[in-house]
Order: C-alpha cells, then sequence, then structure tokens
C-alpha cells in the first residue's frame, strides 16, 4: 500500500535523521571512533592486476589498512564481478564470501562460478577491525583469464617457409657418464657392434664429444682424442672395424664441472645396408680400467650401466656451442581491417624462439625475450597484452619479428624452424567479436637483423630495413610465404612470473681511447644488458661495439673470460640522418664496451648501458654504518639482478648463462629478501619439476635434463619450502609436492645404510676443498626434514610422520659415520664439514657447542678467514650467530683481505664473483658477476637487522637484531605479503634505541639486545617497561602495549600486536666481536736449510701438514727421512689431489730491495697410476700461493697460483721423472722460476709478509702410488 509523501512528511523525516546523525556524531571534544581504512595493494597471484591467467582459482590477497596498534583483522567479505557496475553497486555475481569470521587475508582461492576464458573479473574486499567495526570497500581491483584450453585457441603455430636450422649435426646418442655423477672425473666406456659376416665396409665415421675430453678406441686399437666439447669431432674408422664382432672402448675425462660423453658410428656397407651404433644406456662403463679394457677381448661382464645425463640437445650441452644451429630472424606480418570502434582488443602470443610483437608500427608492451625459457617439450608460455588503443578503424597490420633466444643458436633447446602462436581477440562497441589469428595467410620475410644469438650477440643491417613493414599499407607480395605447423597446443600455458624488461639506464662514465678508432666506455657498473647507439654515418657504415668485465693493462677489452661467446653487437648504418639503434635479441654481463668504427670521437650519448632482467619489485633495503658491508649488500642485489633472465642464472657474461640449481637453492633466501620472487621461483619450479626424470632425480640445471648432483638436485625442495617460508604460500609446495617426494625417495634408493653417499660438484669453488659424499647424506637428511615440514602443511600427515622418522635415521647414520666422538669434527675437518650439519640439524644438541668451538677455532687460526665455497658460505654468518659467536660472524662479514666480500670490493668488484680470487683466477670458470656468493646477504637481514618469520609467510614475526663489532646502527626493511616490516637500532654508549614496526593482521616477538647486561633498563615509548630483568608496575597498560615475556639468553623479550615501537635500553654492554684474539703469526725467519741427513724429520723446521692442491687430506702419502734423502711415498684413497706437505714453521719477510731465494733438488717421482704431482710451495694461505710441480697426469712442469685448482700452467714439458733442481726467486713483486738453471716463467704476485716455503707430494685420484725423493733445500732472504 502506498503512501503520499507530503512536504511536512518530508520536513519530520529530515529532522529526525538530522537528530539521529547528531546522536551517532561525537559529542564536542570527544574522540571519533576509529575505525579501518579501506584495505590496499590487492594481489592476484602475486599481481596487481594480472592479464592472462590460465590458473581456474586464482587466490586474491590484500592488505589490512590501519595504523592503530593492535591492528587486526576479524572478519572480511569478498566480492567478484563480471562488470565494473555489478561490483560497484555492491553485488558480486561472480562470487560473493558474505562475511567470513576470519584473519585470513593474503591467498584466499577464488570459489565461485567456473571462470570463463578471455574474461575480466573485477573485485573488491572490505574487512572487519578486532571490534567488529567494518573498513569501507577497497578501491576496485581486476584479473583476467586467457585462454584456459587448446580449444580456446582459433591460431595455429606457423613458421617462415624459408627458415630452416643452418648445422645439420651427424647422428649421436645421449649423453652418458658413469652412474656415480660427475664426481667421476674419468670414465671408461664400451659397447659392442656387429657387422654382419662377408659385408663389406664401404664407409664408417665415429663422431662423438665429450666434456672436457676423449681417447678412442677400437678393437683396441687407438684412433684419436679431442678436448673441445663444443664441437664434434669425426674419426674414419673403416680400417679398424671387421666382420663380426667390434667393440668401441673411450676413456673420457672431466675437468670438474657438468661431465658427458656422446657418441655416433655409422657404418656403410657395400649392399647398401647401415648399421648404427649410438651411445646410450645399454653401454657399458666403469670408473677405472687396467690392462688391455679397449680390446675386443676384453672380460667385462662386471662393468655397470652408463647413465644417461642429458639427451642430444638438453643442457648443459645444447647443440654445442661451435655447432649450434642458429636459424636467420624473420619479420611475420599480417594486415587486417577494423570495421568499427573498439571496445577491447587482446593479443595472446607466444613464439619459438623469442619475439617481438608491433601493431601499426608500435610496439605492444616493453617485455623482453617472451615467452621466455622452460622446458619447451612440456611448456611454452603465451603472453596476453591489452592493443585496444594500439588499433584503429579501418586498414591495420601486426608484425611479429623472430629471433633464436634460447630455442636455438647460442645456447640451444633443439630449435630447427622459427615458430609463432597469435591470436588477436577483437570486441566491437556493438557487441560483435572477430579474430585475426596465424595461419598461412600470413607473410615472412627475412629481418634486417642479420645474426642473433645471446652469446655471440647481434648483427643488424639498417639498409634492409623495410619502412613500414607493419603499418597498413605495406606492400608483401614480394615476401615469402608462411607454413603452418603440425604442432599440439597442450603444451601452451599462461605466462607466470614477471617478465623481462629495461629497468634502468646506466651513463657513462668515462671514455678512454688505448688505441686510434678505439673508444673503451666504462659504464661503471657491472650488469647484465645491452648498449643502445646514437650516430650520424653515411650508408654502410659499419660500427661494432664488444664487451667486458674486465680490462687489460694496456686499456683493451679482457674477454678470456667470456670462452667462446663473441658477445658483439655489429650495426650497419642505413644513412641519411641520426640513426638511434638497440638489439633486441640479445645480452649480456659487462662494465665495459669497446666501440670501433665510430666516424670521429665519440661523444657520452654515443652508448648507453640499458640494464635488463626479470623485473621482480623490490622487496627489502638494508644499510649500516660500516661502509664495506653497505657496498657488499649493494654488489649482491646487483649480482641479483644481472642473473634473472627468465631463469637464474648463473652468469650472465660467458657461453652459459644456465639455470644452474645449486647456485640458486644456495642464493634462494636472500634473493627473497631483496626481490619480490614469489612469482619468478613459481614459475622457475615448474622448470625444475618438468625435467625431473621418470626416476625422480632432479637436474643439475633447469630447464635442463640429466644430473641431480646432491645440493643441486636439491633446489626442488629447497626453493619451495623457502618460498613457503616468505610467503605462506602452500599452493607452490602442492603443485610441486609429487616432484619433492619422488626426488626424496629417488635419494633413499640410492642409499646404503641410510646414507646418500654421492659425489658431486661438492663445495664448489672452496678455498679448502671438503669431501664430496658427505655433502650428499647431509643435502639427503635437509630435504627430507623440509619435505616433512611441508607435507604436514599441506595436510599429508602420514608422509610427514614417516619423513620426519626417517631424517631422524639419517642423522644417526651421518653423525656415526661422520662425527668423530674425541675431536668433535666432521669427515674432511673443512669449515663447511662442520657448518653444514650444524645448519640443517645434524648435529646432536649435545655437541653443537663442541662443534661449533671447533668451527671458531678453524677460522680463528686462519686470522678470521673463511675457507668455504657454494654450499658453506650461505650458512657460516648464520650458524656462528646462532650458535653464540656473532662477533666472529661479523669479523668475516666485515673482512676485507682475501677470501672475504670485502676483498672484492676492495680490488672494485662492482657485483659479487664467482670466486673469492676472480682477480687473480684464470679465465677458464671466473665470471665476475655470479650471485651465488653473495648468499650472505641474508645474514644482514636476518642477524644484523634481526627481522625473521616466527611463521611461514610473516604472519608472527621476530625481530632480534644483534649489534656486532664496530656497528653502530644497521636498520632494514621488507615488504611482506602482509604490509611492511622495518627494524633499525642505534648504540650510542650505554644505550640502545630500536624503532620497529610491525604490519596490520600480524603478531610479533620483539627481543631488544641487552649485550651482556641483563640488569639493563627497557623502556618503549618513555615508559619504562623493564627493569633488572623484572616488569616493572603493570606489565601493559593497554592491550595493545607491548607485553614483557621475559629474558632470553641475551635480549629482553617483548609480545607485541601490530603497530610502530620504538624501545630503548640503558645500561647495555659493549657488541660482540669488538675486541676477538687474534692467532699469533708464524715466528720470522730469513733462513732455512736442510739436507735430510740425520734419522727423522726435524720438526722444529718442519710442519707435516695433510695438504694436496684441491684436497686438505694427506692421501695416506707420507713423509720419512731415509738415506740422506727426504722421501714422500703413499697410495692415496683420496679424490682429487691430495698429498703430503713440509711447510716451514717459520714466515719469512722481504723488505725493500730484498728477494726470498729457494732451492730443492728433487731427485726421483715414481707415479703409478692417473697422476702425480711434486715439487715446492711459496705460501701465504689458501688463496695466496705459488706451487711449482711436475705434473704427470699432464707430463708438464706447471704452476698453480691463488687458489687455482686442476691443470696449473704449463712452463715445461716433462718426458722423465728423474733428477731436476727447481729454484724460486721471489722479490715482493714477482716470483721467477727455475728449472735446471733455465729460467721457465715470471709470475706476478704481491706477497711481501708471511710467507712460508714447502715441499710436496701429491697423488690425483684413489688408487694412485707416488715416491718422490728430496735431496738437499734451502731458503734464505738476501
Amino acid at each position: 500500500m502506498g503512501v503520499a509523501m507530503t512536504h511536512t512528511t518530508k520536513r519530520v523525516l529530515t529532522a529526525a535523521m538530522i537528530l539521529l546523525l547528531g546522536m551517532l556524531r561525537p559529542a564536542p571534544g570527544q574522540a571519533a571512533v576509529p575505525r579501518p581504512g579501506a584495505p590496499t595493494n590487492l594481489r592476484c597471484e602475486y599481481e596487481a592486476r594480472p592479464l592472462g591467467l590460465d590458473t581456474r582459482s586464482p587466490r586474491l590477497s590484500w592488505q589490512v589498512n590501519d595504523a592503530r596498534r593492535g591492528a587486526r583483522q576479524s572478519a572480511y567479505r569478498v566480492l567478484v564481478a563480471t562488470k565494473k557496475e555489478i561490483l560497484a553497486a555492491d553485488q558480486g555475481d561472480a562470487w560473493d564470501t558474505g562475511k567470513v569470521a576470519s584473519d585470513r587475508s593474503v591467498y584466499l582461492a577464488y570459489a565461485g562460478k567456473v571462470l570463463q576464458p578471455k574474461r575480466r573479473y573485477y573485485w573488491k574486499v572490505r574487512t572487519w577491525d578486532g571490534a567488529g567495526r567494518p573498513s569501507p570497500w577497497s578501491a576496485t581491483a581486476w584479473w583476467e583469464t586467457g585462454p584456459l584450453s587448446p580449444r580456446d585457441w582459433q591460431a595455429r603455430w606457423i613458421t617462415p617457409a624459408s627458415t630452416s636450422a643452418g648445422v645439420k649435426l651427424p647422428p649421436l646418442g645421449s649423453w652418458i657418464w658413469h652412474p656415480d655423477g660427475s664426481d667421476r672425473r674419468e670414465a671408461y666406456f664400451r659397447a659392442t657392434l656387429t657387422v654382419p659376416a662377408g659385408s663389406r665396409i664401404e664407409s664408417a665415421r665415429a663422431h662423438l664429444s665429450a666434456d672436457n675430453e676423449y681417447t678412442l678406441f677400437i678393437n683396441g686399437r687407438r684412433i684419436g682424442q679431442d678436448s673441445a666439447w663444443e664441437t664434434v669431432e669425426s674419426h674414419d674408422v673403416a680400417a679398424a672395424l671387421r666382420p663380426g664382432r667390434n667393440v668401441v672402448a673411450i676413456q673420457a675425462r672431466n675437468e670438474g664441472g657438468p661431465a658427458g660423453l656422446t657418441f655416433g658410428l655409422v657404418v656403410k656397407c657395400a649392399d647398401g645396408q647401415e648399421i648404427r651404433l649410438l651411445s646410450g644406456p645399454e653401454w657399458l662403463c666403469a670408473a677405472s680400467a687396467a690392462g688391455e679394457w679397449s680390446a675386443a677381448e676384453f672380460e667385462d661382464r662386471h662393468w655397470a650401466r652408463a647413465a644417461v645425463v642429458a639427451r642430444l640437445g638438453d643442457q648443459p650441452w645444447g647443440y654445442f656451442t661451435k655447432d649450434a644451429p642458429a636459424l636467420r630472424s624473420h619479420h611475420l606480418r599480417k594486415g587486417f581491417r577494423v570495421r568499427s570502434e573498439v571496445a577491447r582488443a587482446r593479443v595472446y602470443a607466444t613464439g619459438l624462439g623469442i619475439y617481438r610483437l608491433t601493431l601499426n608500427g608500435r610496439p605492444v608492451s616493453e617485455d623482453i625475450f617472451a615467452p621466455g625459457w622452460t622446458r619447451y617439450d612440456k611448456r611454452i608460455q603465451y603472453q596476453t597484452y591489452d592493443v585496444t588503443a594500439l588499433l584503429r578503424p579501418g586498414e591495420n597490420a601486426i608484425g611479429a619479428t623472430l629471433a633464436n633466444g634460447w630455442w636455438s643458436g647460442k645456447p640451444n633447446s633443439g630449435g630447427r624452424q622459427l615458430m609463432l602462436l597469435l591470436q588477436l581477440d577483437i570486441e566491437y562497441a556493438d557487441g560483435k567479436k572477430e579474430t585475426v589469428a596465424t595461419d598461412d595467410t600470413w607473410k615472412a620475410h627475412p629481418s634486417p637483423v642479420l645474426e642473433n644469438t645471446f652469446y655471440d650477440g647481434e648483427t643488424y643491417d639498417a639498409r634492409l630495413e623495410q619502412p613500414g613493414w607493419d603499418r597498413p599499407g605495406c606492400d608483401d607480395r614480394a615476401w615469402g610465404a608462411t607454413e603452418i605447423l603440425d604442432k599440439p597446443l597442450d603444451t601452451v600455458v599462461a605466462q607466470v612470473g614477471p617478465p623481462i624488461r629495461v629497468t634502468e639506464e646506466l651513463k657513462v662514465q668515462r671514455i678512454t681511447q688505448p688505441a686510434p678508432g678505439v673508444y673503451i666506455f666504462d659504464f661503471g657498473q657491472n650488469a647484465a644488458g645491452r648498449c643502445r647507439l646514437k650516430v650520424r654515418a653515411p650508408a654502410g657504415t659499419r660500427l661494432q661495439i664488444r664487451f667486458a668485465e674486465e680490462l687489460k693493462p694496456d686499456g683493451h677489452l679482457y674477454t678470456d673470460n667470456y670462452r667462446s661467446a663473441k658477445a658483439t653487437d655489429v650495426y650497419i648504418c642505413r644513412g641519411g640522418g641520426e640513426e638511434v639503434w638497440e638489439p633486441h635479441f640479445t645480452y649480456r654481463g659487462f662494465r665495459y664496451a669497446e666501440l670501433t668504427g665510430y666516424p670521429g670521437k665519440p661523444g657520452p650519448d654515443a652508448l648507453v648501458s640499458r640494464v635488463l632482467h626479470s623485473a621482480p619489485p623490490f622487496a627489502g633495503t638494508f644499510a649500516c654504518s660500516n661502509p664495506l658491508l653497505n657496498a657488499i649488500q649493494r654488489n649482491i642485489v646487483w649480482g641479483q639482478r644481472s642473473n634473472l633472465h627468465s631463469v637464474p642464472t648463473d652468469c650472465p657474461q660467458r657461453d652459459e648463462r644456465l639455470g644452474w640449481m645449486g647456485d640458486a637453492q644456495i642464493f634462494a633466501q636472500t634473493s627473497l629478501w631483496n626481490m619480490e620472487m614469489a612469482g619468478f621461483y613459481a614459475k622457475w619450479m615448474r622448470d625444475v619439476t618438468d625435467s625431473q626424470s621418470p626416476e625422480g632425480a632432479a637436474t643439475d640445471i633447469s630447464p635442463g635434463s640429466g644430473g641431480g648432483a646432491p645440493a643441486w638436485g636439491d633446489a626442488i625442495t629447497v626453493v619451495p619450502w623457502t618460498v613457503w617460508q616468505f610467503t605462506g604460500d602452500t599452493r607452490l609446495l602442492e603443485e610441486h609436492y609429487k616432484g619433492m617426494k619422488a626426488w626424496v625417495e629417488y635419494m633413499r634408493r640410492q642409499s646404503r645404510d641410510d646414507l646418500y653417499e654421492r659425489g658431486g660438484y661438492g663445495d664448489w669453488i672452496a678455498v679448502v676443498a671438503s669431501p664430496a659424499e658427505p655433502i650428499g647424506s647431509a643435502y639427503y637428511f635437509y630435504s627430507t626434514k623440509l619435505l616433512a615440514e611441508m607435507a604436514a602443511a599441506v595436510g599429508k600427515e602420514e608422509d610427514a610422520r614417516t619423513y620426519t622418522a626417517l631424517a631422524a635415521r639419517i642423522a644417526a647414520a651421518y653423525n656415526a659415520r661422520h662425527l668423530n666422538p674425541q675431536t668433535n669434527d666432521y669427515t674432511g675437518g673443512t669449515q663447511t664439514a662442520k657448518i653444514l650439519p650444524l645448519a640443517f640439524g645434524i648435529t646432536p644438541p649435545d655437541r653443537v657447542a663442541a662443534v661449533a668451538a671447533k668451527l671458531v677455532e678453524d677460522i680463528t687460526k686462519r686470522r678470521y678467514h673463511l675457507t668455504t665455497g657454494f654450499l658453506g658460505t650461505p650458512y657460516i654468518n648464520s650458524v656462528l650467530t646462532q650458535t653464540g659467536h656473532h662477533g666472529v660472524a661479523y669479523r668475516l662479514a666485515a673482512q676485507d683481505t682475501y677470501p672475504s666480500w670485502g676483498y672484492m670490493v676492495r680490488k672494485g668488484a662492482t657485483t659479487i664473483w664467482e670466486l673469492w680470487n676472480s682477480d687473480k683466477a684464470g679465465p677458464g670458470m671466473n665470471s665476475r658477476n655470479h650471485f651465488a656468493l653473495g648468499a650472505v646477504g641474508r645474514w644482514f637481514y636476518e642477524d644484523l637487522a634481526g627481522i625473521n618469520p616466527d611463521l611461514p609467510g610473516f604472519k608472527r614475526i621476530r625481530i632480534q637484531p644483534r649489534p656486532a663489532g664496530d656497528l653502530t646502527w644497521a636498520k632494514a626493511s621488507f615488504r611482506s605479503v602482509y604490509g611492511p616490516i622495518t627494524s633499525e637500532w642505534r648504540l650510542r654508549g650505554d644505550e640502545l634505541h630500536l624503532s620497529v614496526r610491525i604490519p596490520a593482521n600480524t603478531t610479533a616477538r620483539v627481543l631488544v639486545p641487552l649485550l651482556g647486561r641483563p640488569a639493563a633498563t627497557v623502556s618503549e615509548g618513555g615508559r619504562v617497561l623493564v627493569r633488572g630483568g623484572k616488569a616493572v608496575g603493570r606489565s601493559s597498560s593497554s592491550p595493545n602495549d607491548p607485553v614483557f615475556v621475559g629474558l632470553e639468553d641475551d635480549f629482553a623479550v617483548f609480545r607485541v600486536r601490530a603497530g610502530t615501537y620504538r624501545f630503548t635500553a640503558r645500561g647495555v654492554g659493549q657488541p660482540a666481536g669488538a675486541d676477538l684474539p687474534v692467532p699469533p703469526v708464524p715466528p720470522a725467519i730469513t733462513r732455512l736449510s736442510d739436507d735430510f741427513t740425520g734419522t727423522a724429520l726435524d720438526l722444529a723446521k718442519w710442519e707435516p701438514l695433510a695438504l694436496g692442491l684441491e684436497s686438505a687430506a694427506s692421501g695416506n702419502i707420507e713423509a720419512r727421512v731415509q738415506g740422506g734423502e727426504l722421501v714422500l711415498s703413499g697410495t692415496t684413497d683420496t679424490n682429487y689431489w691430495a698429498g703430503r706437505t713440509l711447510m716451514s714453521r717459520g714466515a719469512f719477510t722481504l723488505g725493500a730491495g730484498q728477494t726470498l731465494q729457494v732451492e730443492l733438488e728433487r731427485r726421483a717421482m715414481e707415479a703409478k697410476g692417473t697422476g702425480a704431482r711434486s715439487g715446492l710451495w711459496i705460501w701465504c694461505d689458501e688463496g695466496n700461493f705459488l706451487l711449482f710441480a711436475q705434473d704427470t697426469e699432464k707430463t708438464v712442469w706447471s704452476y698453480n697460483l691463488d687458489g687455482r685448482t686442476g691443470s696449473g700452467e704449463a712452463v715445461a714439458p716433462a718426458p722423465d721423472a728423474g733428477a731436476h733442481t727447481l729454484r724460486l726467486v721471489h722479490d715482493g713483486e714477482a716470483v721467477r722460476l727455475f728449472l735446471d738453471g733455465g729460467e721457465v716463467a715470471l709470475v706476478p704476485v704481491s706477497w711481501r709478509e708471511g710467507i712460508r716455503v714447502g715441499i710436496t707430494t701429491q697423488a690425483r685420484a684413489a688408487g694412485d702410488h707416488v715416491t718422490a725423493r728430496f735431496g738437499p733445500f734451502s731458503a734464505v732472504v738476501r
């Protein structure tokens, strides 16, 4: 029943409403009732407005907008609508959660109506605070789906009809190696080939390659050898074959890194029959061989089956660096007509290798190297672009340029054709729709990009440009055709993770001219990217840009460490005015660029360095009062930025740039502090599990195949666990649980007595090498332990119990095998040998303090230097801090002499090096831009600044800063999924001030450091809370004030809710590490001589050390004096290069104008096995030494300098093992090496003090025997 509303009625109602509002409005002087603000930072699958998702249940997150102390969410309501107008009316036609009583504000899985492909969904959220007061609705956010299945595509894969692979490789099999893995540096292989009786062999060629070298035998006959894995060598073997049974035998050697052999033999008979033998799992192999092992009659029934470590074409070898088939870049175009006003237009596109799109001559995005690098046989990502604004009624044109990328060329994933898949969906204002898709009506033409690969660079001839080729009206009648490929779409998926973008431009800092016409641009920062060129020159002018990380002493580029990567861009001018060019399909790491061919003298704007990488937002910052640590942090961040290119790469400059799993997993924690890496790792983890073998073995490289070395394969568990700790995201765990479990089960099947004693890369590039086998078992424990935790997190309780129990058994077995209860040390005795069991939780609790003390003892005797490699370095500082040695941890971090992070800074590094001594090591494996050793960055955030997750995702936070050494302040911030977290402390005399910010909807424990003074007074906001270790008065005047929990170790512990807090501790002590003891230096000597005529070693002169070039072990080589000679003899049980060294107990110092002269008579050496060395050391420490010795493995006299392992620098042939006189003359600037009176080398060095001298004998591999005899020795300073 309707009632007419009169004017009087309206007045009465209005007055009543005013009266009611007056009752609700606070009275004068009364504060307004606060309520939360509208939620902010809305995210869908890590992104603000993701375009083109293919997940059917995306997760929604938001941040509670409430700055009040104690702010928390008690409920939420989410609305999802298909139209903005519906959402604006506070309705959700796709999903309305209703008011849900929950504090959940991250990763809320969509559970509404089934999502439709290619549709935008709008959403918003409101929250209620702890008192039940609602917030306003958030601003509108959205996500958009892309194609969700193959049926959503009308496009077909197409290829330019004129493209094909440029190189045809001979028939080859899989890459194989010994089943023990790449830690076997030598492997022997045999396979049988049967030639039918009566057949006449017309031709027979064997094709093979090995990393690093091989020797080929047929029926016991030596055929040939080679040591360049980058090429395939061919041998004519027809004369060695015979009708009937034939045996191919190969001895293969590896010098470190990936190990493999690939082989193919093709026999053609006169009757037309062709017989092939390819390497594969049916081949037999052995780790060692003796006698006539290569003969056909040799008995090999006890040999093992070879392991396939990679398929042909897979990484790390690809299709070989030098023989890789690079494809010519092509333009593809399609003209089309838009009939009326466009309401919405989307491009869904992908390509192989990489592609660049334009529409009507304008780029559709800033993305670089799309679609990224994946296991292309398993997954190819498509990208979605909003191109509504680029279309216009009438004629339009879309253009695509295809190039090699990771698909073909260098590196190489097996690509033989360039391909494009593209669909442009147009929706008109009148609601009608139209699609433009790749088919055989598209046209193709070679682009002006003549050559392009990531390793070698790009060559661009601007004279070949066709202006307007990607615009309407282009005459493409002379263009070639395209072909439709019969390629399925079931591997095409939406992109996950951030795209690669140009994120910064670096201007030149200095231009030099080391030679006429050669200009060197120094950009002051080593970074990954490319240069933009600006020039005016006549048509046909050829400009060349080469790149390097370092310069030679003469000012020219030093490119040796790029190895075979040419890293050269060439631009050929079109003429006619100013030309600006930047390559689109290559990149590299560099600080310096060399420009040649430039007309005249280039100005500072001739080249600009354009920094590019996968571009997740920055998440954290760290700074402190020590400029050296700030420089290290800066280098860490630059190293991270330089090695994110769709996958986490090892380096950005040389002929590698691969997704090495070990490097990635050790740096993952630091990377997540610096940048929002969750989306990046979500993508890469798919590469990891896509690359996993059917048996569950994870790979060393992803994307890739084969491998599975300890710590490298374990990235499959470590990375998801680490991401979960930072984000609280369990979907990543659910998605990859099957793969993680398969890896642990693979190790379990390969284990014996609960130990996975497989070798591998070990503690890669360590100053002092650790035994590799215990590392395998340590990581077996660690992955099992993490899997148990993740199983519990995703509700797999039975698995959680199973793997918790298995981890306990592994730990017990590990300690029984490797922990010496008398010495409290682990097998190998190295720093890393102790660090890993301490860090992983293997060490029994009652032994932790003693093992940590042994670690500190080792560090201290080395004058506070580490000796760790990739695996020990990430944990050494944290282990020291957690076991009560924070001052030692700081001393390591602040060290600036070799080996240390500060040493890199002092030597001018602007990124983290691959090696501790990259400034002195050879070029073979020596990147100046490698994030792995930068894993110390986590310690800056977690221990110096003190930010830690107490629960995954920082739902509960622990703030526990630890002042140390000479630091007076430190601060860090981190953008968690709940909001910013900050911690900043300052130390002024005996007062410590700590400021903390805890985001809404979280809680925290704040541990205020008292620095050894438990009676200190602690206040917050001016109110005293603690005095003498006890709470003062009421523990809290408000439920949102800090609550004193008690004293814990050296901290006053408070429980706090969200908000900002300012604590002051008065009467605190001094930070740890200010007065650490320094070990005494060896006694100073100026002369040492020994004629070895006694009956025993003179231990007053000599310190017998278990010390070889690669192992701190004696290898059972012992020293004795016998018959007027020093004899070093034994059969080693150690891989590799272990030995006995007699080191002088005293040390020499050189003053101005003085020289150290050392002479030794080496009378004889008998070596049996793969190799031995004997000679002289000049020794300062593990990274500053010179070893001059005869090497029977290489049959040379050589020297190894400053931590260089493996083969040394050859200086003379060594055809015999008889008597020789070695002499060294060291003047403080260089060492001159003499052999039998003749000078063979001059080696620059920079040591003047703490110089010890030594006599050494070493054997290469387990089972090798060596006996060396020495006569008189003398060393004197003159």
